[in-house]
């Protein structure tokens, strides 16, 4: 499976809403896949589809890493998971096709935020909501809803404000110079050691593949 290029702020597509997937047909499922093995290349927890240039509202998470480290306890939280009204074991990791975040409940600072369209930016912190219902559909075209607090709920909503053209630096508090960050940016790209990595990499612009699904 190809690894995506992951684009970098300040690309225009970052800041472009996505339109729904109408279509879920066996390309969308690939793509998906492609997507999830791209998210794990950069060891990310999260990857939204303008990410990879692809402007349609679709999401992979995968929330384990934290869940494992046990210095993060406090923001392990709880959540459920059902399809079609039946609760599940959350899927990991998680596809997410049009999603909606239908309930949020008591702001928050989360102080970890960060972003792989940001590399070598230091993570800040950002208002987030505690908890959140989201309502989606899965790979299969399934009615999925999540109930969830703590790191699974700030991952699915720095996802879905990607969908939206909205970045994690837009919700720190606090002024951001948009010329500082991309400075970080061009910094952590030409750095030998990440050259090296991203060029081992062999990565793939989705834009150029054959998706059945636009």
């Amino acid at each position: 499976m190809p690894v995506f290029k992951v684009l970098h702020f300040p690309h225009v597509l970052l800041r472009k809403p996505s339109t729904p997937v109408e279509k879920f047909t066996p390309g969308l499922r690939q793509f998906a896949a492609d997507m999830i093995e791209t998210m794990n290349a950069y060891e990310g927890i999260g990857l939204a589809a303008p990410q990879v240039g692809i402007l349609k509202r679709l999401m992979v998470v995968d929330v384990r890493p934290y869940f494992e480290n046990a210095s993060l306890k406090e923001w392990h939280g709880t959540y459920t998971y059902s399809i079609d009204g039946k609760q599940l074991e959350l899927p990991s990791p998680l596809i997410l096709v049009n999603p909606v975040i239908t309930t949020k409940e008591q702001e928050i600072i989360f102080p970890f935020d960060g972003c792989l369209s940001f590399p070598g930016v230091d993570r800040g912190q950002t208002t987030r909501w505690k908890k959140i219902i989201l309502e989606a559909k899965n790979i299969d075209g399934l009615a999925v809803r999540i109930e969830s607090d703590g790191i699974l709920s700030i991952c699915l909503q720095h996802e879905m404000d990607h969908l939206e053209g909205v970045l994690f630096i837009d919700r720190i508090d606090g002024k951001v110079i948009e010329d500082d960050v991309v400075a970080e940016i061009q910094d952590h790209e030409s750095d030998a050691s990440t050259r090296r990595r991203m060029k081992k990499m062999k990565l793939v612009d989705a834009r150029s593949q054959k998706l059945d699904f636009l």
